[in-house]
């Protein structure tokens, strides 16, 4: 198998005037811009899950060492073989949220790759997915961006991200690629200040 790292997002402040105290203009502003939809940046370890092995793989081109929760497995064996997920693992990080998979992009589609497909075009895949309660489909939101981040309580959920739908997808073979199309803000913390 050779293994490419998925898109990752800029992480960005919450407000580039001051990020320790946000304050709706910026996050607003680029939901006014109609440029992005935005998703829930929860706390876990992103990870690939290939479906035809039932793989979990790291973005440091290592095998994860979570193992699927039978629940889990059987709701990913109703994924088509040759799948490729790009998802959130909820599990080590998250006190109350174990064995759960926040599904945000397919990077393949039963033994295609997506790349230099639209991230829109992944989603519209993904909206038609088999979800469940172990593998889910993360929601997405066309409005109340500032409302969404403020809701984020920074542990469980530590922000948003912001995602242009007509982004393409791209796989890099060496290092973690930063994408413009997608941007993470995340809520000030002490591990990381913004």
């Amino acid at each position: 198998m050779i293994y490419y790292f998925p898109n990752r997002p800029t992480l960005v402040p919450p407000d580039p005037q001051n990020p320790l105290d946000p304050k709706p203009d910026y996050i607003n502003s680029l939901e006014a811009s109609g440029k992005y939809i935005a998703e829930q940046k929860w706390n876990g370890d992103n990870v690939l899950v290939y479906t035809t092995g039932m793989e979990f793989w790291t973005r440091h081109k290592t095998k994860h060492r979570y193992s699927p929760s039978p629940q889990m497995l059987a709701e990913l064996k109703k994924w088509p073989k040759g799948c490729i997920l790009n998802a959130e693992l909820l599990h080590y990080k998250t006190k109350n949220i174990k064995d759960t998979l926040i599904v945000h992009c397919l990077m393949a589609w039963k033994g295609r790759y997506l790349i230099g497909k639209r991230w829109s075009d992944s989603r519209a895949i993904l909206d038609q997915a088999p979800a469940g309660q172990a593998v889910q489909i993360s929601p997405v939101w066309k409005s109340g961006f500032w409302k969404l981040f403020q809701e984020a309580d920074g542990a469980t959920i530590e922000g948003i991200i912001l995602k242009n739908p007509t982004g393409k997808l791209r796989f890099s073979a060496t290092p973690i690629s930063d994408v413009s199309w997608m941007l993470k803000i995340r809520k000030p913390s002490k591990k990381a200040p913004f």
